[in-house]
């Protein structure tokens, strides 16, 4: 699993893509897993972004999807 990161959150994982030996899985696992890796995520607030749409925590996350992890962002 592939996982681009964006903005500020770069400067938590110190790379702009993260890579996870997971495939399909529902999104809070995944956030559950990179919070567990990197505990200031806790604190931040992000988007996680699959195939190009914004996804709940209880939504799942298909093989070979493109992820995304985005800080907020202004102007919507």
């Amino acid at each position: 699993m592939k996982i681009k990161i964006f903005g500020k959150l770069t400067d938590i994982f110190k790379t702009e893509e993260y890579h996870l030996d997971k495939e399909e899985t529902f999104v809070i696992e995944l956030r559950n897993q990179l919070e567990k890796k990197f505990p200031q995520l806790k604190t931040s607030t992000y988007l996680i972004v699959i195939n190009e749409e914004i996804k709940q925590d209880s939504d799942t996350i298909p093989e070979n999807a493109e992820i995304a992890l985005l800080p907020p962002y202004s102007g919507g």
